[in-house]
């Protein structure tokens, strides 16, 4: 049994549009940047299956309230539906397995559209304003009988014993171990536990003689008789008369509850209390006896633990949601991967289904994107929308690319912007080109991710299936080998990859109607496509790459700085040969032979073919006053007003 989806309407951040999130058999991860809804949507399974009566109390807070809204209406209303399904019913499912789950809620499903029976429970709640500072919440958790939108009366009542069937247990971001041990020692299976009659016999008699020893303490009996005074004074029944203090319950039952948990050893030598743990340490704590009690009954179902607990399996939940927000909070990325398998052990049962609630790259490198829910605010409406990361298939060229380039660049997930680059280049001096203009691209949330000019039209779709903006910068390479009219072609098939035409009959691009006619431009033409293509955000440097427009814009800052051991460039050997390929293979561009060019690759040869271009990038750049930084022209400039329009608040 596991939760296949939950829906919600009117729900906090979720709006009037219903929003449905799937999840994974057993761990599906909820990514998204800070205040995109994902809290929300652990807070709505908690309204349902929490394990604690007040969060499954709806709050007025809960209901949703447009952002354009100008007057209060009388009524307002939400709804949140959650979906389990039973792949225990599969044929190749043993009858034991089957049996953990399904006789219990065989009674309550109902067949959806392809015949498979499933679990639909749907909570529904109205609030009116009554004339009372609150207003009135009425609420109803039902079993539907039919997956019809307009169920009508095809429902019953959700009991208490059933949903307890279910439980929702949610870690937030702040945890205690030391108080969670607390929560162990009063727990479901510790109450269950039964003690040898040995070690009872043997509490009740210590306990007995340390309660002696105890009163006949002086102080106590100072104490006790100071007390009993004053209460006889004023407790008037003969019973109850004398008050006593014990130190310890005779009841092993109740003496356990108040056990301390200690780890030894301990840098001091001695055993140190869970409370006394770093931060990081009472967070992995609090996560890991959490996952310890899921094992205790899993085992305790498989009947493995008959003598040890005084508790059935058919008393226990058959399905556990456990929801961990921000896992990595207080601890080292490293520490996810050990989270992660912890969460696939505890779930490999079939009995518990985990969540992860994150605004961390570091927990996508450590999901497959499959089990990605991402999250986003849509800023004009005010309201979460949820989807799910459609990569190319995994078996393909372009699938093992595309998801690499992912697990590489995870905080396109959490950018307001992103920008595809082609290489190292981009990394270094957009920022700093930005940050001369005033805009400073970390702080914006603005993703520089490098693809070297490959499988575009993948990342494109991702980023448009996400709602995230984004922009693409090209090498034009003009004079070597695919460049030039070459890219613009490779351009215009990664758009019609996507179900754009860039042959729309615009007036610049007049008589191409397909991606042969790009052969053979001019200059004219060339500068007509680069232009034309910016309509879908596609920048080109020109007219080799970002390398060579910089240091065409900025040529002094890179030919009068060099460091202690450099000369400059030799003067030996066409230059083209090194830059733009050899004779046989690179087109003939006659924009290349003339005396100023030929010294421009001489020096482009010698700054970046032979040194890092990273580092002659941010050597050369910190000698151009910021001022002129700011002053950068042509298609870069456009490229950051781009950026600049998609993070700027209106």
């Amino acid at each position: 049994m596991f939760l296949e989806r939950l829906t919600m309407t009117n729900f906090q951040c979720f709006g009037p549009a219903a929003t449905t999130i799937c999840f994974d058999q057993q761990l599906t991860a909820m990514l998204g940047p800070n205040a995109a809804g994902k809290t929300a949507a652990c807070q709505a399974l908690l309204r349902l299956f929490s394990i604690v009566g007040d969060q499954r109390r709806i709050r007025v807070e809960d209901f949703h309230i447009p952002d354009d809204e100008d007057e209060v209406p009388e009524t307002r209303s939400l709804m949140i539906e959650a979906v389990f399904a039973f792949p225990e019913l599969a044929d190749n499912t043993d009858a034991a397995t089957a049996s953990i789950s399904v006789p219990e809620f065989f009674a309550q499903m109902t067949a959806d559209d392809q015949g498979q029976l499933k679990l639909r429970i749907v909570l529904e709640a109205s609030w009116s304003a009554d004339g009372s500072v609150a207003g009135s919440i009425e609420e109803s958790r039902r079993v539907v009988h039919t997956f019809d939108a307009d169920y009508g009366d095809e429902w019953v009542e959700l009991r208490g014993p059933d949903r307890n069937r279910i439980q929702m247990v949610y870690v937030p971001a702040t945890r205690d171990g030391a108080r969670q041990v607390t929560a162990f020692l009063r727990g479901r299976v510790w109450r269950a536990s039964q003690w040898s009659d040995p070690l009872r016999e043997h509490v009740h008699d210590a306990a007995a003689e340390l309660a002696k020893k105890f009163k006949n303490e002086a102080v106590v009996e100072t104490v006790t008789r100071a007390i009993s005074g004053r209460w006889q004074a004023l407790h008037h029944l003969a019973s109850e008369q004398n008050p006593i203090f014990e130190p310890i319950s005779r009841d092993v039952s109740v003496l356990v509850t108040n056990a301390e948990m200690l780890f030894e050893p301990s840098p001091t030598g001695r055993t140190r209390p869970a409370r006394e743990l770093s931060d990081g340490q009472r967070s992995l704590l609090h996560i890991a006896l959490i996952a310890a009690t899921l094992d205790l009954e899993t085992g305790i179902a498989a009947g493995e633990h008959d003598d040890k607990f005084d508790i059935t399996g058919t008393a226990l939940p058959s399905l556990t949601l456990l929801a961990i927000e921000e896992p990595e909070n207080n601890l080292a990325p490293f520490f996810l991967s050990r989270i992660v398998q912890q969460l696939l052990d505890v779930t490999a049962s079939g009995r518990a289904q985990a969540v992860i609630s994150s605004h961390s790259a570091s927990v996508m490198s450590r999901i497959p994107p499959e089990q990605v829910r991402h999250f986003r605010l849509d800023e004009t409406t005010k309201t979460a929308h949820v989807r799910e990361i459609d990569l190319p298939d995994d078996a393909t060229e372009s699938g093992k690319y595309i998801r690499e380039a992912v697990r590489a660049h995870p905080e396109l997930y959490f950018a307001r912007f992103v920008v595809l680059g082609e290489g190292d280049s981009e990394h270094v001096v957009l920022p700093k080109l930005a940050e001369a203009r005033g805009l400073h691209i970390d702080q914006s949330f603005v993703a520089v991710v490098l693809l070297g000019g490959r499988h575009t039209n993948h990342f494109w779709r991702l980023l448009t299936q996400l709602g995230i903006p984004y922009a693409t910068l090209l090498d034009l390479d003009w004079g070597r080998a695919g460049g030039g009219e070459g890219r613009i072609r490779d351009a215009c098939t990664q758009l019609l990859a996507t179900n754009i035409n860039p042959f729309d009959g615009s007036e610049e691009i007049d008589g191409f109607v397909s991606t042969e006619d790009i052969d053979d431009l001019t200059i004219t033409e060339i500068k007509a496509w680069l232009n034309h293509l910016e309509k879908w955000d596609i920048f080109f440097s020109t007219p080799l790459d970002l390398d060579m427009l910089l240091l065409n814009q900025f040529k002094s800052a890179y030919t009068n700085h060099l460091t202690e051991g450099q000369r400059g460039p030799s003067a030996q050997g066409d230059p083209r040969d090194a830059v733009l390929g050899d004779p046989g293979v690179r087109p003939d561009v006659s924009f290349w032979t003339t005396d100023q060019m030929t010294d421009d690759l001489r020096w482009y040869r010698y700054l970046f073919l032979t040194h890092s271009k990273p580092s002659t990038h941010l050597r050369a750049l910190s000698h151009v006053d910021p001022a002129d930084l700011a002053k950068v022209t042509g298609r870069i400039a456009r490229l950051l007003d781009r950026i600049g329009q998609a993070v700027t608040p209106t």
